[in-house]
């Protein structure tokens, strides 16, 4: 059933809960001779940052989830008052804390911390997060337990169809049903649902191994499985690569 209010659409799910109507959005065009690499599968989401931008940020304090090397906090750095990133990857951190002090930007700092084991109410009064490509049930329950009552959690997660054609799904993708569970769990209110789809057409197979190449893929997928299966789905005639397959999510703590 679905119900609508204003502009926004929403319907009940299994559960009986009241949910946002999800926004899909596919884009799929050709593959182009020599294009791979980190910039055409992990970029930030230009929805990401308009859900973000929509709230109101200069005197508020930003928890970046997983935040590796900054990307997402040095693109928010200029607008909030201040910004504590966090990830387990001691060489990340090291590389955004040179960033920022180079940057002199006093307000933002960095910490070598599991995301999924520390209680973020340690960190200090957190009135926002948000993370790209780092979610789990874990991270949710405790962005909500650091969160006041009408504080907002935004992030981008893989979804179930990142490069699905390899025949293997990452144990960190959510499918729709999995995303509306885990924010209920969590107490956490969608304001916003989304996933962004961009899919690769591919003329013949060797493109698509050409991509992998570029992107530097190959050896990774080889160690884990994938190439095989993505050699076999192309052997079979499947022509297409999903290089982005994004859930984007705006919520707010009940």
């Amino acid at each position: 059933m679905i119900l609508y209010s204003g502009r926004s659409a929403y319907y009940v799910n299994q559960k009986g809960a009241l949910m946002v109507e999800w926004n899909h959005h596919r884009i799929e065009r050709p593959y182009r001779a020599g294009e791979g690499g980190e910039a055409d599968h992990a970029g930030l989401s230009a929805t990401l940052l308009r859900l973000i931008r929509e709230e109101p940020m200069h005197d508020r304090t930003i928890l970046d989830v997983g935040c590796g090397s900054g990307r997402l906090t040095f693109a928010l750095a200029k607008e909030v008052g201040r910004v504590i990133g966090i990830d387990r990857a001691n060489e990340a951190i090291e590389r955004a804390r040179q960033h920022a002090a180079a940057l002199r930007l006093d307000h933002v700092t960095f910490h070598c911390l599991d995301a999924e084991a520390i209680d973020y109410r340690d960190l200090g009064p957190i009135s926002f997060v948000v993370a790209n490509l780092c979610m789990s049930d874990g991270i949710l329950r405790r962005a909500a337990a650091v969160l006041s009552p009408g504080h907002v959690i935004a992030f981008a997660a893989f979804h179930l169809d990142q490069w699905k054609e390899s025949g293997k799904i990452s144990q960190y993708a959510y499918g729709e049903g999995q995303v509306e569970t885990a924010l209920s769990e969590a107490g956490l209110k969608p304001v916003y649902l989304g996933v962004e789809r961009e899919v690769l057409s591919l003329a013949t197979p060797d493109e698509g191994l050409a991509y992998l190449e570029a992107a530097g893929l190959t050896g990774k997928w080889k160690a884990d499985g994938r190439w095989q299966g993505f050699v076999t789905y192309l052997q079979g005639g499947g022509r297409e690569l999903t290089v982005r397959a994004r859930v984007i999510v705006k919520a707010r703590r009940c």
